[in-house]
């Protein structure tokens, strides 16, 4: 079936397969071949959505995901790939996949390109592709696109006397904002509301928020051709030096902000404890399901002197050079990266330019994480991505813990990279 006809039928036969069977059911799944995806869980809802649909069309495939936790994926993926242990297919941040082949683990997904009807890279969002695609060979294929913005508390901007439709624009008004967000509101002499909600643990939470801020200040992790660190240059100290005073000069985010991962931060926004910080478009989304009480606020993320560039985030589908079943599993991804699945799929943007223009995608909130998406750049495309995330994450842990000063984190976070570059 030709890629036009296959774009405009596909949902006819979702339909059909699906009625189908309904009525005269399958073959036991023993019998079926078994394509395993691991993911983190955060698609949870779609994918109990997808399964049933794929499968239908595919009454002889057993599609499984597997939750493994995002805090671990990372690190199981890669012990997986290189025990030949791994699943058919997995879920990838952008940061990791780069590393991932060139290090040999995935298998490239170009001759299947090739042959293929239904995929047309030229559908997607190109900036997304880049850093899946290695010396001409394609082996992540981007799914969903995502930058993250400020997220606000109008009702606690309020209480604190700022105006809720004009948040910070740069640094120096986070912290003016910040200070007049962090209070004792029930007069016991110890704060317990506080105005920005850092996080410093986790390598990729701490990654996708340090380093924009180091681009910010003008710095970058590595140098042009990746031979040598960057990080002890003076833009890194002085991203570095903003990142972790607002902790431990300014006392305007929590003492747990050194244990504090994307989703702690994000319990003590839900919970009026924090009034503001830097999160995803899924978790907006999250934190509209959790607290539909509480008055969310989105802005560009704020840099050192307006808004920053973000990094891309968001997720590729690699498959691991010992996938046990290659071909059903691309079977799987020519139905999974289609418009009409991608229309729905995704939490945050799809990479599928034409599915990004679905309805639901339209309201202000998407709207403004749709123009922050103009204000991004891909991390540099390190051999080791992984190991760059834990050296950022010793740092800012380091600093946020006051064990090291700015210029000692840096110093030592170069020459750790260094050692791995």
């Amino acid at each position: 079936m030709k890629r036009n006809t296959w774009k405009k039928s596909i949902t006819l036969v979702m339909a059909a397969a699906v009625a189908a069977g309904s009525a005269a059911g399958v073959s036991a799944s023993d019998e079926k071949r078994v394509v395993t995806i691991w993911y983190d869980g955060t698609e949870e809802d779609t994918v109990s959505r997808l399964e049933p649909e794929f499968e239908a069309l595919h009454p002889d495939i057993d599609l499984q995901f597997e939750i493994v936790p995002y805090a671990d994926l990372v690190t199981k993926e890669m012990v997986a790939c290189q025990a030949k242990e791994g699943p058919d297919l997995m879920w990838q941040s952008y940061a990791w996949t780069n590393s991932f082949a060139k290090q040999g683990l995935l298998q490239s997904f170009s001759p299947y390109l090739e042959k293929s009807d239904a995929i047309n890279l030229e559908d997607f969002d190109q900036t997304a592709l880049e850093l899946g695609t290695v010396d001409g060979e394609v082996y992540g294929l981007a799914w969903s696109t995502e930058a993250m913005c400020l997220v606000y508390n109008k009702g606690l901007f309020r209480d604190a006397g700022l105006d809720p439709e004009a948040p910070p624009q740069n640094w120096e008004e986070v912290l003016e904002y910040a200070q007049a967000l962090t209070k004792d509101t029930d007069g016991d002499g110890n704060v317990d509301q506080y105005g920005y909600g850092l996080v410093g643990n986790l390598t990729g939470n701490t990654w996708f928020r340090f380093i924009p801020e180091l681009w910010s200040a003008g710095g970058e992790v590595a140098n042009e051709d990746m031979s040598e660190s960057m990080l002890n240059s003076p833009e890194a100290i002085e991203a570095a030096t903003y990142y972790s005073e607002l902790l431990t000069k300014y006392h305007v985010a929590p003492e747990s902000s050194v244990s504090n991962g994307a989703a702690e931060v994000r319990t003590l926004f839900n919970n009026n404890k924090i009034g503001m910080y830097v999160d995803g478009q899924s978790a907006v989304m999250n934190i509209k399901n959790d607290a539909p009480d509480l008055e969310v606020g989105v802005a560009l993320w704020p840099g050192k002197d307006g808004p920053l560039n973000a990094g891309l985030g968001g997720y590729y589908v690699a498959m691991p050079k010992n996938a046990p079943n290659p071909d059903d599993a691309w079977t799987f991804l020519e139905y999974f990266l289609s418009e009409e699945v991608q229309e729905w799929f995704p939490h945050a943007f799809p990479a599928n330019l034409e599915a990004r223009k679905a309805e639901c995608l339209s309201d202000e909130t998407n709207q403004i994480f749709a123009e922050q998406l103009s204000h991004t750049k891909n991390f540099q495309p390190l051999d080791d991505t992984p190991a760059a995330q834990q050296i950022i994450l010793d740092a800012v842990q380091s600093m946020l813990s006051g064990t090291a000063t700015p210029e000692e984190a840096m110093e030592t976070a170069k020459a750790a990279l260094d050692a791995i570059l």
